[in-house]
């Protein structure tokens, strides 16, 4: 590589990111109101899209970035509901304090995502996640959860290398698609829980001088939106500015330990979707809790899915269905403080067996307990109990893998 075009790539670059930092400040941010007081985590979501040349060949997706960007936005804000931990900053809140403005990738980009931040504050956000899609030697994908009252960031990355993508068919290839959002979403759940509890503790401390809001049970929606995320096409004109990176000429020379676990961890689930199993059917149901808990208890009931999922033995019937269930039937959340009703409802969903637990406060302690019962015959098969200091539950997850093999002591 020459010394002029060391010089040229120098010069450009910063140049770029000059430009980058002059057009972002002439965006305009307004102050929203705050917000009524929620248990809920507040999460603003920014998606978007990027392009890099690549050292093969030139490729461009099949649909524009603001497409893609929209779907994502709504896949990712559909998926944060449905885990009942998050509120998702609604296109109205949004709209109130920017406007009708049009904000370019590489803007919220610019200078660690300042612009994402600033608009997250202003939304009174407790986090901002943040994805992008950029394609350069191989299809990346990223994911970033950040604190916006610490600052503190949780991240995740993985590729699909083109020479894969090349071998798979349209249905594989967006299913694959479908399944890297799972994975970097468990993988910044398993990294950020303890965060999550932590904000979700101060929020409740502050919000007990202040009414909170009446919560919801999150319903999956009539139609569910496309997941599927588009594949890029080859030897189609650009239509995105381009930046290039002295590291995309080494992508595919290189490949981390992380990205090698993702990849197999992508090759398992695609696998498992042509597999049938004779593992028992498990549903998880969501720890019953006092209000000031309850958050923290679906924190503590998606970590417990989370271990059990990484134990294997057991498929596991995903929340979605739960709450359709539940929604069809028109039950509410508390109805599941009945066991024999969680039953029944287990029975609806073709399980084999159910996980009920309770969080619930003794004195200065916290105790979860939990248990798994065969749903054909009401038989309890295994219980476990975790217990600490009240206000201190992020303990309880340290703890969490271990009741997850308590739990499976007796599976088939």
């Amino acid at each position: 590589m020459s010394i002029n075009f060391i010089k040229h790539f120098i010069v450009t670059t910063i140049l770029f990111f000059f430009l980058c930092g002059s057009v972002s400040a002439e965006v305009k941010i307004s102050s929203l109101p705050k917000p009524p007081p929620s248990a809920k985590l507040r999460v603003f979501v920014v998606a978007v899209s990027t392009e890099f040349k690549s050292v093969k060949r030139p490729f461009i997706w099949p649909v524009s970035p603001e497409e893609f960007e929209r779907r994502q936005k709504l896949a990712i804000g559909e998926r944060l509901k449905l885990q009942g931990i998050y509120e998702v900053v609604n296109a109205g809140d949004l709209r109130a304090v920017m406007g009708d403005q049009t904000v370019a990738s590489w803007e919220w980009i610019a200078n660690d995502w300042a612009l994402a931040k600033d608009v997250g504050k202003a939304l009174h956000a407790d986090y901002v996640m943040l994805s992008e899609r950029s394609l350069r030697a191989h299809l990346q994908f990223d994911t970033k959860l950040i604190n916006l009252n610490t600052g503190k960031q949780f991240e995740t990355s993985g590729y699909i290398p083109f020479s894969r993508l090349r071998i798979m068919t349209n249905d594989q290839r967006n299913l694959a698609g479908a399944e890297v959002i799972k994975i970097q979403f468990r993988r910044i759940f398993h990294d950020s829980k303890s965060d999550l509890i932590h904000t979700v503790i101060l929020k409740g401390n502050i919000a007990e001088k202040e009414p909170m809001a009446p919560e919801r049970v999150a319903l999956p929606p009539k139609e569910k939106p496309s997941q599927a995320l588009p594949v890029p096409i080859a030897n189609a004109p650009k239509t995105q500015a381009e930046a290039v990176t002295p590291q995309d000429t080494l992508a595919d020379s290189k490949i981390s330990e992380k990205q090698l676990a993702f990849e197999k961890e992508l090759e398992k689930a695609l696998s498992a979707k042509d597999k049938k199993t004779d593992s028992p059917r498990l549903v998880v149901y969501d720890f019953d809790a006092a209000d000031r808990l309850k958050v923290v208890g679906l924190i503590l009931t998606e970590a417990l899915r989370e271990e059990l999922h990484n134990l294997g033995g057991f498929v596991l019937v995903n929340r979605e269905n739960i709450l359709k269930i539940m929604d069809e039937y028109k039950l509410q959340q508390t109805s599941l403080i009945d066991e024999k009703q969680a039953v029944k409802i287990g029975k609806w969903l073709a399980a084999n067996e159910a996980v009920t637990g309770k969080l619930d406060i003794l004195g200065n302690t916290s105790i979860l307990q939990v248990k798994r019962v065969d749903i054909k015959t009401l038989r309890t098969m295994a219980l476990g109990s975790l217990k600490c200091p009240t206000g201190q539950e992020d303990e309880l997850l340290g703890q969490m893998a271990q009741l997850a093999k308590t739990l499976s002591q007796s599976a088939r």
